[in-house]
């Protein structure tokens, strides 16, 4: 019996299965690699401490992963413009090159056809002017957009990939993938918030906020400053010494009203009556020297020859005693007109000696009252009669009470508090009845209309040179420390 030959197919079936098996071994020898490989960059991008060490990491290690000859990270700048922010091996970017301006022309290209949302494998000349010297001088013909997404699902960066050969699905794939764990690597780093680009505002948008904004600048609004207010009588009656002396008694209480002929004052009357009695007595003696002058002028000339003498001291002595009846009669101070008697402190008036004209109360209508404004030198503003004000008591700072200025002094005086003031005086529009006299708050008082830019900068610009001599005079050498050194 002739032995028995195996078939062709049943001789050359385990080679095959030898092939299929190393064939295997050697795929899943590659995937480990690559895996191994992927898990080195990823801690590599981990321990990046700075944005820079990470767009650097991004860009050459990406290069290696996909065997791209040129890796570029780009930036979001606003809505379809992206800026270049690092080359791969190229530690440090101009970006006021030709290459880097073509670049991001490509890129805005590229977002405007396509969207900057999705990943893109294009040629070189599908989105750039052939015509561009940098086109032609361009050696790697075939590239891939691939954008980083925020988690919130924006995007705010994109990787541009190139190199000679075609870009294959898994290379996309690969691509894409890594992208992703470098943005979220970024997006720890910074943030999203810090990477979200900013919206950008059309230039028909800007061209109206500018108008609008010149408008405005020029609008016309009234200049107005604040200041101290204070209600003050008008027209009050002041009361002053008469004479000089002591005050004995007050016969009024403070802000008590009175009327017309009641006695509100005495002074104390010992000296002008001790005065008055001594007139008196010297009216006496001239009045009988005079009558003893005229009994002996009828029989004796050097008697007639004293006789006008005798008058004219007779006619004295007489002048003096109504002088000091007068000053009797000044002792007690009458009031003129019927209102409410104002002053500070009984106390302090009773027992004090005061001169002629000095000042001590005042009787006040308090249905006639004025606002009384001091201005600081500081925040003058040009005024005129007739200019509005708007005042704010302490007692009620939620209502305006409207007053036009009546008067106002053109020479600055210090104030209680030694500053200098312009002292305003301005009359009710209508009647406040929660304006009462010694009332106090604040004035706001409106001047000229000017530009509103004006209104805004006037204390910038006012400050302006004192600022500069102030920064001069720190500057300028002291002599006397010269003269010291």
């Amino acid at each position: 019996m002739a032995p028995h030959k195996p078939s062709p197919s049943a001789r050359e079936a385990p080679p095959v299965r030898v092939e299929a098996s190393t064939s295997a071994v050697g795929e899943a020898s590659q995937q480990a690699v690559a895996a191994a490989q992927l898990l080195a960059i990823e801690s590599k991008v981990r321990a990046a401490k700075t944005e820079r060490e990470l767009l650097h990491l991004v860009a050459d290690e990406m290069r290696k992963l996909v065997s791209a000859r040129q890796v570029l990270v780009l930036r979001r700048v606003d809505a379809g413009r992206y800026d270049v922010v690092c080359v791969s091996s190229l530690p440090m970017l101009d970006r006021d090159t030709p290459f880097i301006r073509w670049v991001d022309t490509l890129a805005g290209e590229i977002v405007r056809q396509k969207g900057d949302a999705e990943t893109v494998v294009f040629d070189l000349l599908a989105f750039t002017d052939r015509e561009a010297a940098e086109t032609k001088s361009y050696p790697f013909g075939h590239l891939v957009w691939q954008p980083m997404l925020l988690t919130s699902g924006g995007t705010f960066a994109a990787v541009l990939l190139a190199r000679e050969r075609p870009w294959t699905e898994q290379d996309t794939k690969l691509i894409a993938r890594q992208s992703a764990v470098f943005g979220n690597m970024w997006q720890a780093l910074h943030g999203a918030n810090v990477l979200k680009a900013k919206r950008s505002i059309p230039r028909k948008t800007k061209l109206a906020i500018a108008a609008a904004a010149t408008v405005a600048a020029l609008f016309p609004i009234p200049m107005s400053t604040l200041a101290p207010v204070e209600i003050v009588a008008k027209e009050p009656q002041r009361v002053t010494a008469p004479i000089d002396g002591v005050i004995a008694e007050i016969l009024v209480d403070p802000n008590r009203p009175v009327v017309k002929g009641q006695t509100i004052l005495v002074f104390d009357e010992t000296t002008a009556k001790s005065r008055m009695r001594i007139a008196d007595q010297e009216l006496l003696l001239a009045k009988a020297r005079l009558d003893r002058t005229v009994q002996a002028s009828f029989g004796n000339e050097q008697a007639r020859h004293e006789l006008s003498q005798a008058q004219t001291e007779f006619d004295l002595k007489s002048v003096e005693r109504d002088y000091a009846a007068e000053l009797l009669a000044k002792g007690r101070i009458i009031a003129d007109r019927n209102g409410i008697l104002v002053y500070a402190d009984r106390d302090r008036l009773i027992g004090k000696p005061v001169r002629t004209g000095e000042r001590l109360m005042q009787i006040v209508d308090p249905q006639r009252a004025a606002a009384r404004i001091e201005l600081p030198v500081a925040d003058a503003i040009v005024l005129e009669n007739g200019a509005k004000a708007r005042l704010f008591l302490d007692a009620d700072p939620l209502s305006a009470i409207s007053a036009r200025v009546t008067s106002h002094s053109y020479q600055a005086e210090p104030n209680s508090t030694l500053q200098l003031v312009y002292r305003l005086t301005a009359d009710f529009e209508e009647p406040a009845p929660n304006a009462k006299i010694g009332a106090r708050g604040t004035a706001q008082v409106q001047g000229r209309y000017v530009p509103m830019f004006y209104y805004l900068l006037r204390r910038p610009l006012r400050d302006c040179p004192n600022f500069g001599r102030t920064f001069a005079s720190s500057r300028a050498p002291n002599p006397t420390a010269r003269e010291r050194g």
